[in-house]
This record gives C-alpha cells, sequence and structure tokens, in this order.
C-alpha cells in the first residue's frame, strides 16, 4: 500500500511538473517577468489623465444631479424630487 501511495504523489508531481512546463511554453509569463514588465511601461501623459478623470468626476456628477436634483459643482439644489433645505451651521 505504501508503494502504491508513492507512485501516486510521484505521478501527481510529474503532472504538476508536466504542467508548468506547458504554461511556460504557452506564453504566459511568470510573475518575475511581469514585474519586469511593470518596471518598464510608461504611465499616460498627464493631460490624458485629466482628460480621463473629469470625464469620469463630470458623469458622477450628472447621475447625482439626476438621482437627487441637487448640482454638486454649483452647490445649490434643483427642481425635482427631493425638496432641499439649508440647515444653519
Amino acid at each position: 500500500m505504501a508503494a502504491t501511495a508513492a507512485a501516486t504523489v510521484t505521478a501527481t508531481a510529474t503532472a504538476a511538473a508536466s504542467s508548468c512546463s506547458k504554461r511556460e511554453s504557452a506564453g504566459i509569463a511568470a510573475p518575475a517577468d511581469l514585474a519586469k514588465k511593470a518596471k518598464k511601461a510608461r504611465s499616460p501623459p498627464a493631460e490624458e489623465m485629466e482628460g480621463f478623470f473629469a470625464a469620469a468626476e463630470g458623469d458622477v456628477a450628472r447621475r447625482f444631479a439626476a438621482k437627487y436634483n441637487y448640482d454638486v459643482v454649483a452647490d445649490a439644489p434643483m427642481d425635482g424630487r427631493y425638496e432641499w433645505v439649508r440647515l444653519r451651521p
């Protein structure tokens, strides 16, 4: 019985080793390769990032205004479903 268990472990280890070589030959990068590629990558230009985040922020502001009838950019209530009341500080 011990010989059977040893044979099973050996067969499993061999299968695991062969699956690793398949990944490497299939073009899947190892974690060390990914770290090297990440260092080589450059971030996008500041103008592109600013445009991306400005568009996302505008989209969030429009959805909030449509849902809660409040303009967060102008910090003013709008006509709609909710009635906004200013509280004294």
